[in-house]
């Protein structure tokens, strides 16, 4: 089964502007069949993990927190998704940080003996950054909106072919049998083995 999926969201439980349900509404809306939802940590509102429970949605709906990650270069963000049993993390948006690519590496490989790292994004608010899409970086590579408002919904997200539940999602992205997809139209199969 062909399913499409947002892996980064903010709310108004942290610095977004949609409600968990409103932005669960407009990706219904969009045609996703799996949303994450992922505040920051730093900025989180009592009962988030409440409020994204209680989403009323057709949607596959996953719990995540964006952690705030210290590295010797600077604060990173790393997602950390819940599964049922299964857990992905994904190094978010390196074209934020002002790295250099050597400095963009360690860093993904410092945080990875901290966290398990098992996909990097190479999207910026929805935004292709190819740079970051080299072997180099030896991770699945994942698209993400990181959508904090309306019309940061739906520019990017993956697509993956396994059964609709939480855990075969989770490690269908780890697998890296993942198709990036870009409202303009951009669009590549991602396999590493």
């Amino acid at each position: 089964m062909r399913l499409k999926g947002q892996l980064h969201i903010h709310t108004t439980f942290s610095d977004g502007r949609l409600t968990p349900q409103e932005a669960a509404d407009t990706y219904a809306r969009l045609g996703f069949d799996f949303i994450a939802f992922t505040d920051h940590d730093h900025l989180l509102k009592p009962s988030y993990r409440d409020a994204v429970t209680s989403v009323k949605t057709e949607l596959m709906v996953f719990f995540g927190i964006e952690l705030t990650v210290g590295t010797p270069f600077g604060y990173v963000h790393v997602s950390r998704i819940e599964g049922d049993t299964e857990i992905l993390h994904t190094f978010n948006h390196p074209g934020d940080y002002g790295f250099t690519m050597k400095q963009t590496i360690t860093c993904i490989n410092d945080v990875a003996k901290e966290y398990p790292i098992d996909a990097v994004e190479i999207t910026h608010h929805g935004f292709l950054t190819p740079e970051y899409d080299i072997d180099a970086i030896p991770y699945p590579k994942v698209a993400s909106d990181d959508s904090h408002t309306t019309l940061g919904c739906g520019r990017a997200w993956i697509e993956v072919d396994c059964p609709k539940d939480r855990d075969s999602i989770i490690r269908t992205i780890k697998a890296g049998d993942v198709i990036n997809c870009y409202a303009r139209g951009q669009a590549r199969a991602i396999m590493l083995a």
